[in-house]
């Protein structure tokens, strides 16, 4: 093993890698090594981080930072960032960004409901705080909501999950369906 100033996480699950992910984690490989920092910076592709809808993710370690939507044209500012530059502020998500403030807004909202709420009344909030069914979709199956019948037969309920109210320090008690 040897040791480096930095390790590039590069997001590659299948949301992040349609969208080119597996394409920023080579070329930014070629760049490092163009650049002789192939000795100083890791790169390695990872499973998902949870953030799929806003990737291709990096992470960088020890700086404990995520970078969303990095696309082949953010190479130049990410390979300076890496080399002792400033840190392309645009790209990076963290708790008071926009994006994750509209997503805490929205499950803020969400748990303010009664118990589990009806799937319509669910995707009618979603939709007013800009969310659409793919996004959704997307958060069921990485576990950030529950969907599931009270009883069989019964309508879909959906339940904002432990991993979502930790994540957003949503700190309201679960109440389970049925």
């Amino acid at each position: 093993m040897y040791w480096t100033k930095r390790h590039v996480l590069i997001c590659t699950a299948s949301h992040c890698s349609q969208k080119g992910a597996m394409d920023v984690a080579g070329r930014l490989r070629i760049e490092l090594i163009r650049k002789k920092l192939d000795a100083e910076i890791m790169v390695n592709n990872c499973g998902t981080i949870d953030l799929c809808d806003m990737g291709p993710n990096v992470v960088v370690y020890p700086d404990n930072v995520i970078l969303r939507g990095v696309t082949l044209k953010d190479l130049p500012d990410l390979v300076a960032y890496l080399r002792g530059g400033d840190l392309p502020d645009r790209m990076v998500l963290n708790a008071g960004s926009p994006d994750e403030q509209q997503r805490r807004a929205f499950y803020a909202e969400a748990i303010k409901h009664d118990g589990p709420m009806p799937v319509e009344d669910f995707t009618a909030l979603a939709e007013r705080h800009g969310f659409d069914q793919a996004w959704i979709d997307e958060q069921a199956r990485r576990g950030f909501i529950a969907r599931k019948a009270a009883e069989e037969g019964a309508p879909l309920l959906v339940t904002v999950t432990t991993k979502t109210r930790t994540r957003y320090r949503l700190n309201a008690p679960i109440e389970q369906a049925g």
